[in-house]
């Protein structure tokens, strides 16, 4: 009988023992897999929370819309004290419904309304377990530059370009004396004047090519040199005196393209003759006589390849003996050529023609976007 009973009692220990060990080996499993649950869903809802940073990062929603209170709704029940959710219009199903795996994660944009450049995505996934994550991310603007080559094309200008008339000196005559010539290059074109044709009296000029009025409004810079300001061509100019000068210096050779005088630095020339051969067929220049720098005659059978540039008014200087291929451009009627000076436009045969001028340079506004730091939350 003991015997017996001490049996039956050792079963009974024996079998709560089994039972209490599955139990606890039920209760692990349980835990694992809630935990492995857990961690899925946590997956899902940062996966949401990232699908949205991209989103607005992608710019497919403007600032211009991110910042628009109509495309918010006042809602008290926001996260970190937000109380702005953004309407459907502006944050939509595609971005705030998803479905990651197993789970649905529910996505909203908040801000709230006394910081709006601060905005908080909130994921919220939702399956075998739930979870709920929330990013800030802090809307800014960049500044940025944009740098774009230009450059001039000589065939594309007569050979005399003018900010009034030509050879009109007010007696109903030309005061163009002597034997100067002005020859078309590929453009067909021999003089522009932004005055009317009517009012251009070539007198002795021999023109080869078309007499062209009305050619352009404005400055004669401007026309020339749309995308150029002076203060660039001045800056350009010191550049290159500066490695004329390095070159001199190291015995090596050194090619100006620009040449630009003012007040500020015409020195005695303002007043004498311009006698300096400058630019060649494969590298033509710029020479600008801006205002202050008088009207230096081209004279004595210089030779010029590019442009030649006159702020002042010069249209009663007169010229001597001079060649320029390429460009005159006066900022003032040109009554007054004398003697035989010879403008010949910029033809293919003659060279490329083409002067690189200083970068236009622009610049604008992007949105930008970044997370904030320290602002992740997963509880």
């Amino acid at each position: 009988m003991v015997t017996l009973a001490m049996t039956l009692l050792v079963l009974f220990l024996s079998s709560l023992m089994v039972f209490q060990s599955s139990a606890g080996l039920l209760f692990e499993i349980r835990t694992g897999n809630n935990l492995v649950s857990q961690s899925k869903a946590m997956e899902a809802a940062r996966g949401g929370v990232e699908h949205a940073l991209a989103w607005l990062a992608s710019g497919a929603v403007s600032s211009t819309a991110l910042a628009s209170a109509g495309n918010w709704s006042n809602d008290g029940s926001g996260p970190s004290g937000n109380n702005q959710q953004a309407s459907s219009s502006l944050f939509g199903s595609a971005v705030s419904a998803q479905s990651i795996g197993s789970y649905s994660v529910a996505v909203s944009l908040w801000r709230n309304a006394a910081t709006p450049n601060t905005l908080e995505i909130r994921a919220t996934a939702s399956g075998d377990a739930s979870a709920s994550i929330r990013q800030k991310v802090q809307l800014g603007t960049l500044t940025t530059t944009t740098t774009t080559p230009v450059t001039l094309n000589l065939a594309s200008f007569a050979p005399i370009v003018v900010e009034g008339s030509l050879g009109d000196c007010g007696k109903k005559k030309s005061c163009i004396t002597g034997n100067p010539s002005v020859t078309a290059g590929d453009s067909g074109v021999a003089i522009m004047t932004s005055a009317s044709a009517a009012s251009n009296q070539p007198g002795h000029l021999s023109v080869t090519g078309q007499i062209q009025g009305n050619a352009f409004s404005g400055s004669a810079w401007d026309f020339v040199f749309p995308d150029t300001s002076k203060e660039q061509m001045r800056l350009e100019s010191e550049a290159q005196a500066a490695a004329e000068l390095a070159a001199q210096q190291a015995g090596t050779s050194y090619q100006r393209t620009v040449y630009y005088f003012d007040a500020s630095n015409i020195g005695s020339i303002g007043g004498q003759n311009w006698h300096q051969n400058i630019g060649s067929p494969s590298q033509p220049a710029i020479l600008v006589f801006d205002s202050g720098a008088g009207c230096p005659k081209m004279n004595g059978g210089v030779v010029i390849y590019g442009l030649v540039y006159y702020a002042d008014s010069c249209g009663k200087n007169g010229w001597g003996g001079a060649t320029l291929t390429g460009t005159l451009v006066t900022e003032d009627n040109l009554s007054d050529l004398t003697a035989n000076t010879q403008f010949r436009g910029w033809s293919a045969s003659t060279g490329s023609g083409s002067i690189s001028l200083p970068p236009a340079i622009s610049t604008g506004t992007s949105s930008s976007l970044s997370r904030k730091t320290a602002s992740w939350r997963d509880f």
